[in-house]
C-alpha cells in the first residue's frame, strides 16, 4: 500500500514537471515568435551573427526581472500535500530569488511566519490539525503577520468559500488545480514594483 502510493505520488509529480516543461516551451516559442515580428517589422540589422542565425536576442524588457539583491523574495507554502508543494517549488523556479518555505500543518506554519515573516503566505485550506481560514485569522490577529498577503490554494471551489476567505482578507484564491500563469501573476503582484 505505502509502495503504490509512492508510485502514485512520483507519477503525479512527473506529470507536474512535465507540464511546466511544455508550459515553459510554449511561452519561449511564443515570445521567440513575438520577437521575430518585431525583428522584422522594425528592419533588423542583418551584419549580426546572430540575425544571420535567425537566433533573436532577448528583449530586457520581456524577461522576468531581477530580484532585488540581499532582500530574497521569502514565500511560505502551508500545504499538507508534498506533491503539491514540489508542483509550486518547480513554478517558482521561475522567479530567481525566491526561498520558498513549506509548512505540512497550519500550526507549523503559522510559527514559520511568526517566527521568519514571508513576504506571501500560500495557503491550502484541507489541512490536518487546523483549517486554513483559522490559519488566516491568526495570521492576520498578529501585528507581526497581519499584513502579509496571503493567496489560497485550494480545491473547494464553491462561491461561498472563495468569498468567505476574500471577505476574510486573503488577497487571492486559486483553485485546484489552477492555471501556472495565474499563480505567477499573483506573485508578480505582490513582489514586482507597480
Amino acid at each position: 500500500m505505502k509502495t503504490e502510493n509512492h508510485d502514485h505520488l512520483r507519477q503525479e509529480l512527473r506529470l507536474a514537471q512535465l507540464e511546466i516543461k511544455v508550459l515553459r516551451d510554449q511561452l519561449l516559442k511564443s515570445t521567440q515568435e513575438t520577437l521575430q515580428t518585431h525583428a522584422t517589422s522594425e528592419s533588423p540589422d542583418t551584419s549580426t551573427p546572430a540575425a544571420k542565425s535567425g537566433i533573436i536576442p532577448m528583449q530586457p524588457h520581456l524577461s522576468v526581472p531581477a530580484p532585488r539583491e540581499n532582500n530574497p523574495q521569502r514565500v511560505l507554502y502551508i500545504e499538507d500535500s508534498e506533491p503539491n508543494f514540489r508542483l509550486v517549488e518547480c513554478i517558482l523556479e521561475d522567479r530567481p530569488g525566491t526561498e520558498l518555505a513549506w509548512a505540512a500543518t497550519g500550526r507549523q506554519g503559522l510559527d514559520m511566519a511568526r517566527a521568519n515573516p514571508p513576504q506571501l503566505v500560500l495557503l491550502d485550506l484541507d489541512l490536518p490539525d487546523l483549517h486554513g481560514s483559522k490559519v488566516l485569522e491568526e495570521l492576520q490577529a498578529q501585528p507581526a503577520t497581519a499584513e502579509i498577503p496571503v493567496i489560497v490554494i485550494s480545491a473547494d471551489a464553491t462561491p461561498s468559500q472563495i468569498e468567505r476567505m476574500l471577505t476574510a482578507g486573503a488577497r487571492n484564491y486559486l483553485t485546484k488545480p489552477f492555471e501556472i500563469r495565474r499563480l505567477l501573476c499573483m506573485f508578480d503582484e505582490v513582489f514586482l514594483p507597480a
